[in-house]
């Protein structure tokens, strides 16, 4: 079942724990959704702080959008941060986990109480709705802590908007279904990789290609694609005029491989 179509059969929802409910964000949300957006510690690992024009976006599309949640602090009824899981755009069929929270809500455990009652919702209430991941910037100290004690696992590595990302699951014995099922996942995605790199080196702009990549020049490697994308970050070998959605590169080991953009193979 798609990501989309099971959030939607199970919502408007709203999530309780001894010290958070989680419920749908709503209009009256615009001002704590600013202020996420635009806080500087907050955007510190994502991007930095956004611009009006996007603000303005995603104050418009939370209300609308199944999975999102507004944080609210049960003791004073403050709302505290936004948290939300949706279709994971890396994978078809997976989902992703993802949070903020104001500062002030900082140091208190909130995140992981937030983070686990998404978790155990997600797999216990919604039908056919898959694994969970969750993405953060690998230099995110905090952000892996809060993932960590929250009982998920680290289980991949990607570079992914100019910085290394780490991707956790919900943890387990070797046994667990939803960690097994991400190294199938990775397992599949890597076989596709290297067969579509054997294919790409086998045309005739893949053959011009030296076999060594650090052979090239400064001037040479200037000609290439500048992409670093997908789940190894290699330099894209492709001319830097290619077609974009495919990019061709190598991998720890050596072998050739070619990776999408759009979507995941």
């Amino acid at each position: 079942m798609r990501i989309d179509t099971a959030l939607d059969s199970v919502w408007p929802a709203e999530l309780r724990t001894d010290r958070l409910l989680l419920r749908p964000v709503t209009p009256e949300d615009a001002d704590l959704v600013r202020e996420l957006l635009t806080d500087e510690r907050v955007r510190a690992y994502l991007g930095g702080p956004a611009p009006h024009e996007r603000v303005a976006s995603r104050q418009a599309a939370y209300p609308a959008t199944a999975g999102a949640w507004a944080v609210v602090r049960v003791a004073d009824d403050q709302a505290v941060g936004l948290a939300s899981i949706g279709p994971d755009h890396r994978c078809e069929g997976r989902a992703e986990v993802s949070f903020q929270l104001l500062p002030s809500a900082w140091g208190h455990g909130l995140g992981r109480e937030a983070v686990s009652a998404i978790v155990s919702w997600w797999t216990a209430v919604v039908p056919g709705g898959g694994p969970v991941v969750a993405v953060t910037q690998a230099e995110n100290i905090r952000s892996r802590r809060l993932l960590e004690s929250a009982g998920m696992v680290l289980v991949d590595e990607l570079d992914e908007h100019g910085a290394r990302q780490c991707l956790y699951t919900p943890g387990g014995d070797e046994d667990d279904s939803d960690l097994r099922w991400v190294r199938l996942i990775a397992s599949r995605r890597d076989e596709v990789e290297r067969r579509r790199g054997a294919q790409a080196r086998a045309t005739a702009a893949g053959q011009r290609l030296p076999e060594d990549l650090a052979v090239l020049t400064a001037d040479e490697l200037a000609q290439l694609c500048p992409a670093r994308h997908g789940g190894y970050g290699r330099i894209c070998a492709h001319a830097a005029n290619h077609t974009p959605d495919l990019h061709l590169g190598r991998a720890p080991d050596g072998a050739w491989i070619a990776w999408l953009t759009s979507r995941a193979p």
